[in-house]
């Protein structure tokens, strides 16, 4: 039987908040990197089972365009795992940051290396902050990547390993080089009963 606690309006504004503060850290840390600036969408948390999320991928997913989608699994008394979202021709785009030339934005190898370190830098940033945040530790496995053209074949390998799934998401926006990628945390259900506790001892100290 499952132990998942649904977060109350106080709680889900306190996460927001504590969110906003930890995805700025991350994008201030890429904008050093490429000495642009990225903007913030206002963080969103939802509570879907995994049906709800098949159909939050299918949503996602453009059937017409490939994706680059990164995870990695987050360990510690929050734990679950993040997932940044980034289309091809975003991909493209971001390359080009890195000082690639047209030739090699066109190899996947050579784009997957870029989103590898750039989703490296995003997780470990805004769960590092997240956490110092609310006063635990954790820890990451290496990033792994995939290129994704089907939204029915990457959920698949979700099924299993939650009954619900609380994402919290925020996209990334880098307009004038028209770079657009969406990071999401997966929290388990043991992390988002540790996460509720941890929200409301925030709350006592305001």
């Amino acid at each position: 039987m499952s132990n998942f606690a649904q977060f109350n309006e106080e709680e889900k504004d306190c996460l927001q908040e504590l969110m906003n503060i930890s995805y700025g850290s991350a994008t201030a840390a890429i904008a050093d990197i490429i000495n642009k600036e990225a903007t913030l969408s206002i963080p969103n948390i939802k509570t879907v089972t995994t049906k709800e999320f098949k159909d939050y991928l299918k949503e996602k997913l453009n059937i017409q365009k490939e994706y680059f989608i990164t995870n990695q699994l987050i360990s510690g008394s929050f734990c679950g795992e993040t997932m940044f979202v980034i289309d091809r021709k975003s991909t493209e785009n971001l390359a080009l940051e890195f000082d690639l030339d047209e030739e090699e934005v066109k190899d996947d190898d050579e784009l997957k290396d870029v989103i590898l370190e750039i989703s490296n830098i995003i997780t470990s940033t805004t769960l590092s902050k997240l956490a110092g945040l609310i006063e635990t530790s954790i820890s990451f496995s290496p990033p792994q990547v995939e290129i994704v053209k089907n939204s029915e074949s990457f959920y698949r390998s979700y099924i299993n390993e939650y009954d619900h799934i609380i994402i919290i998401s925020t996209d990334i926006i880098f307009k004038e080089q028209n770079i657009s990628g969406e990071l999401l945390i997966l929290s388990k259900d043991e992390a988002t009963i540790f996460l509720k506790e941890a929200l409301n001892k925030v709350l006592e100290e305001f």
